[in-house]
C-alpha cells in the first residue's frame, strides 16, 4: 500500500494549481481524477490571455 502525505482529489484547475503549489514542499502527494487524461475540457478552450500568463508564471519567483 502507497502512502501519501496529501491526496488531492480531482485534477481539474484548482486541483492541478494544489499540487503545483505543494511541488517543492517535500510532502509525498498523490493527484488523483476519474478520468482519463488527456481529455477534452470545454472550460480550458476559452481561457483569458491574463489567466493563461498567470498559470505561466504560477510559482515563480
Amino acid at each position: 500500500m502507497k502512502k501519501y502525505d496529501v491526496v488531492i482529489v480531482g485534477a481539474g484547475p484548482a486541483g492541478c494549481m494544489a499540487a503545483l503549489a505543494l511541488r517543492n514542499s517535500n510532502l509525498k502527494v498523490a493527484l488523483v481524477d476519474k478520468a482519463i487524461f488527456p481529455r477534452d475540457k470545454v472550460c480550458g478552450e476559452s481561457l483569458h490571455l491574463k489567466g493563461i500568463n498567470a498559470l505561466r508564471n504560477f510559482g515563480q519567483e
